[in-house]
């Protein structure tokens, strides 16, 4: 797992492209959590790129609530038709609410299990 601090140097190396998206996940006037977006309209992809919740919040629904908020900007999207969403292996958590969202693997890598989740919403 790569610490927080390569998140957002990866949200700022990403920056000028305009697909890459940062975002604190908020409880109360607390962060719990960061979200890294990367969105390919080429391949009408969503992708949570990076996901993390810190240890000491976890356990408390924060991971899901923000899982279905995220799950609800890419139905939103007017372009991209999929979200992709890749773990550790051996990320347990992870995979149990992935798994429980929907998800189903797609792609099985050295370190990495991708997994996939149709999202048709309402495009424009």
């Amino acid at each position: 797992m790569a610490p927080n601090v390569r998140y957002l140097a990866d949200a700022w190396l990403y920056r000028e492209n305009g697909d890459v998206f940062p975002y604190a996940i908020w409880a109360d006037e607390q962060v719990v959590g960061f979200a890294l977006i990367d969105i390919d309209e080429d391949i009408q992809q969503y992708m949570l790129w990076r996901f993390m919740i810190g240890q000491e919040f976890q356990g408390k629904g924060y991971g899901q609530a923000a899982l279905e908020i995220v799950i609800e900007m890419a139905q939103s999207h007017p372009v991209c038709d999929h979200l992709i969403a890749a773990y550790v292996k051996g990320n347990y958590k992870m995979a149990h609410l992935l798994e429980k969202k929907g998800f189903v693997l797609e792609l099985e890598e050295e370190r990495e299990l991708v997994f996939r989740l149709e999202t048709p919403g309402i495009k424009l």
